[in-house]
């Protein structure tokens, strides 16, 4: 089964991971360019860092920080599918008119609005599990049942955006690595990651470098070798798209896995 890559960009100054104050247009159509020749499958763009404890960010600075981007990308590789980290109608409009094939909706709380605006783009949607935002998500992590209530809850969200006209097709799934979860909680999700896979859409897994995968108190660059064991742990619970920042050694860790995959 194919499985796809998604390259991260962040066009934020405060990302967790690369978030820079000097992040401009060139810097950023030139990590555009790298992570298409290490191997992405998509480009995801995002211009508001949803890390906990970030700070929100409006609309009209949102675009500022990606629409350029968005539409020069779209220019200059007119055959790469970008993806936009939003959870924000006009943004997410503006980025849709501008090339964008992806809303990559992290908020846990997309709407019929939002809905029915990727399906009059003929778009895809990505479906994150969270709870709260990123100032109050880690204080909302109580579950009964962790697997069964954030499965429940994708159902839910997958069932409403069929009312709204969308196909499988173009719905995919976030378990939401890092939001609203305890480190030990994140580990269980990703050994019952498989479970997500009887919903009948497609599966992306966000692990790369997050908090909890660090070791006696690892800063996020020395966070690279888990991101890969837990990415290649993704692979063979049936994740389809992998978003990483680390594109060029995750393209060496799925081709290890489907070379491995056709020779069980």
């Amino acid at each position: 089964m194919t499985k796809q890559i998604m390259g991260i960009v962040n066009a934020t100054p405060d990302s967790f991971y690369d978030g820079d104050p000097q992040n401009n247009l060139d810097k950023l159509l030139a990590k555009c360019h790298t992570h298409l020749t290490d191997g992405a499958d998509i480009l995801d763009i995002g211009g508001e860092s949803t890390r906990p404890n970030a700070t929100p960010v409006s609309a009209e600075e949102e675009l500022a920080r990606t629409l350029t981007l968005i539409q020069q990308a779209h220019m200059r590789w007119p055959q790469a599918v970008i993806s936009q980290d939003t959870f924000k109608i006009p943004v997410a409009l503006e980025g849709l008119k501008a090339g964008v094939r992806i809303i990559n909706d992290v908020s846990g709380t997309p709407d019929d609005e939002m809905f029915k605006l990727v399906k009059d783009f003929q778009a895809q949607i990505v479906i994150t599990h969270s709870r709260g935002n990123p100032q109050t998500m880690q204080t909302l992590t109580h579950y009964k049942d962790l697997i069964g209530e954030i499965k429940d809850f994708l159902a839910q969200k997958i069932a409403r955006a069929r009312q709204c006209g969308l196909s499988k097709e173009q719905i995919i799934i976030d378990p939401g690595f890092g939001f609203a979860k305890t480190r030990e909680q994140n580990y269980k999700l990703l050994a019952h990651a498989g479970e997500f896979t009887t919903l009948g859409v497609r599966l992306l897994i966000g692990l790369s470098h997050k908090k909890f995968l660090s070791q006696s108190a690892e800063k996020p660059p020395k966070r690279k070798t888990q991101t890969i064991c837990a990415n290649f742990a993704a692979l063979w619970a049936g994740a389809d798209i992998l978003r990483v920042h680390d594109v060029r050694e995750t393209k060496k860790a799925v081709n290890f896995f489907l070379e491995l995959e056709a020779n069980t």
